[in-house]
């Protein structure tokens, strides 16, 4: 299922071409919800609470490819890649040192735990994914994708939502 093509971007079927790159639909709903609750989380629309919305995003974001990439590389046998580790690493270290000295809020410790669950279910159920242009599709590849991107984004719009600014 293809849409018009705009001089922005297109969609097709589950992938979202943008000339800075391409995503899933799903990524991107996940990454403006993440933003938007930390914002709401945050009382107020500051420059330290989009701070910590692009924080949120970036780290969650980072933690989650530098896990499935080298779960890729292990599984599928993809090429390490070193220049896109520590570019990854370093979000999710400036991430982590915000929220280090923060006790999670117990809603963050689920989605935290539900991060694990789903990772350890796509895992044991192959590992399988989808990529751009590939005729074969993985519902179950797909839906533990999102399940386990919306749950560690969940998990750190909350943990970085409930810092006051």
């Amino acid at each position: 299922m293809d849409s018009k093509a705009t001089n922005i971007g297109r969609v097709e079927g589950i992938w979202l071409i943008l000339p800075i790159g391409t995503a899933r639909v799903t990524t991107w709903i996940t990454i403006i919800l993440c933003f938007a609750a930390v914002l709401y989380l945050q009382k107020s629309i500051n420059l330290k609470s989009l701070y910590y919305a692009f924080l949120a995003v970036f780290s969650f974001m980072g933690l989650f490819e530098l896990i499935w990439f080298n779960l890729a590389v292990a599984l599928r046998g993809f090429e390490p890649r070193i220049y896109e580790f520590a570019a990854l690493f370093g979000w999710v270290l400036l991430g982590t040192r915000e929220v280090i000295h923060i006790r999670p809020p117990r809603i963050s410790v689920l989605f935290y735990g539900l991060f694990v669950i789903f990772l350890a279910l796509w895992v044991r159920t192959g590992f399988q994914f989808n990529n751009l242009g590939e005729a074969t599709f993985s519902v179950v590849g797909e839906t533990l994708n999102l399940a386990s991107k919306a749950s560690i984004g969940a998990g750190f719009a909350f943990h970085l939502g409930s810092k006051k600014s």
